[in-house]
């Protein structure tokens, strides 16, 4: 699925500012910043223009677990929609990051299962292996 190129524009130069303030201890500017991508996907929603990388890049600054997770299921479902393969793993590997920070491992399981299968169709061999590493952590735990 394209990004179109000046939303992808918009959203990775509020992206890099983020990064920024956050490295730089710089509270303001980091929540101005993420109001404004805040601002801008709900814009792009409004407009009938919702893609995952909008939800995704937003929940990935999103510090409360229970924030990100409602943020990356908004993103899940526009990639599941678009059938959008290439987004749909690395959302469900988040999700099961959130879960297992929130206690709720079971869930994040079948992520990092979901998000596994997903994976092995597509070619980012780093995402595979993170999941991977998850996966044999996630089991070791539960021995």
């Amino acid at each position: 699925m394209k990004i179109p190129h000046d939303l992808y524009e918009r959203v990775f130069d509020l992206a890099t500012k983020l990064t920024d303030a956050r490295e730089t201890g710089d509270a303001k500017e980091f929540w101005e910043r993420y109001n404004e991508l805040r601002k801008f996907c709900e814009a792009q929603e409004a407009a009938g223009a919702t893609h995952p990388f909008l939800w995704e890049t937003l929940a990935d600054y999103t510090d409360d677990d229970s924030a990100a997770i409602a943020l990356y299921s908004k993103a899940l479902k526009a990639a599941q929609n678009a059938s959008a393969a290439e987004y749909l793993g690395s959302i469900q590997f988040a999700l099961a990051e959130r879960h297992k920070a929130m206690g709720n491992g079971d869930i994040a399981y079948r992520y990092a299962l979901a998000a596994n299968e997903t994976a092995k169709h597509i070619d980012d061999l780093e995402l595979r292996r993170t999941i991977s590493e998850f996966l044999l952590n996630e089991a070791k735990g539960n021995e």
